[in-house]
C-alpha cells in the first residue's frame, strides 16, 4: 500500500510540544465539555506552582493566562502533579484549554493523549527548545504566545475519518505531532502524511507508540506541525 500525502488546511496559529516518554498516554483523566462559544462549560488545566495543577470547568469566558480571574469565575480543583509519571489517561471528545509556563509541563498533561479541540497559551515571555509533543485524535488547534494574536489550524474534519478513495488512503488513526519551537513566534504550518505502518521507521525521530501500527492495519495518518 503506498504512501498518501497531503497538506492540512492553511493554518493561523503558532505551536508547542514536548517530547516525553513514548509509554505516556496522558496524565489526567477527566471527559472534555464543550467550550464557552458553544454556550457550553469548558475545561481549562493549568499549572498553579511546580507542585500543583488547576483543574477547571469553566461557565464563562476567562481572559487568557489570567489564574485568579480563571480560580474566581470557574470551578476548579487542585491536583498533585508529580513530574516523573503520569496518573491517568487524558481523553477529551469537546475542548481543552492549557496555560503552561514551559515544554516540560506540556509535555506531562498531554503527550500521548486523545484530545479532538484543544487550545495551548504560553503564559510567559521566553523561548522554547524544539521538542515534540504527540496528540491522537486531534481534529482542531489553538495556540496563543505570550501578548500575541490567537492562530488556530484545522487538521481533518470529523468526516475524514472514513476512507477517501478505494487505494486505501484513510485516515483512521489520527497522530499529530507538535514542534514546541513554534511559541517562538513562528507561523504554525503543518503537513500530513497517511498510511505510515510504522512512526518508529517511518520518522525515528519522532516519539511513538509502542505498537508498531494501527490496529486496524491501515496505518496512521501523521500530521507534523512546525
Amino acid at each position: 500500500m503506498g504512501t498518501c500525502y497531503r497538506k492540512a488546511d492553511t493554518p493561523r496559529t503558532s505551536m508547542t510540544f514536548d517530547r516525553s516518554r513514548p509509554f505516556l498516554l496522558g496524565f489526567l483523566g477527566f471527559c472534555l465539555l464543550k467550550d464557552f462559544v458553544s454556550s457550553q462549560n469548558y475545561t481549562l488545566i493549568f499549572e498553579r506552582d511546580n507542585s500543583n495543577i488547576r483543574n477547571c470547568s469553566c461557565f464563562s469566558d476567562v481572559r487568557n493566562c489570567d489564574f485568579n480571574q480563571a480560580s474566581v469565575k470557574c470551578d476548579c480543583k487542585t491536583l498533585p502533579f508529580q513530574r516523573n509519571r503520569t496518573l491517568s489517561r487524558l481523553v477529551d471528545t469537546g475542548d481543552l484549554t492549557v496555560w503552561f509556563l514551559n515544554a516540560s509541563t506540556l509535555g506531562h498533561l498531554l503527550n500521548f493523549t486523545i484530545v479532538d479541540d484543544l487550545k495551548l497559551s504560553l503564559c510567559v515571555d521566553k523561548a522554547l527548545p524544539t521538542q515534540y509533543l504527540a496528540i491522537l485524535g486531534l481534529m482542531r488547534l489553538r495556540v496563543q504566545t505570550y501578548n500575541a494574536p490567537e492562530q488556530n489550524l484545522t487538521i481533518y474534519h470529523n468526516g475524514e475519518i472514513k476512507s477517501k478513495d478505494q487505494t486505501g488512503c484513510s485516515s483512521h488513526t489520527h497522530i499529530s505531532y507538535l514542534d514546541t519551537s513554534l511559541f517562538n513566534g513562528n507561523t504554525l504550518k503543518s503537513y500530513s502524511v497517511e498510511n505510515v505502518l510504522s512512526i518508529a521507521e517511518n520518522f525515528p525521530m519522532l516519539p511513538s507508540l509502542s505498537i508498531g501500527s494501527s490496529a486496524n492495519s491501515k496505518g496512521y495518518a501523521v500530521t507534523l506541525i512546525y
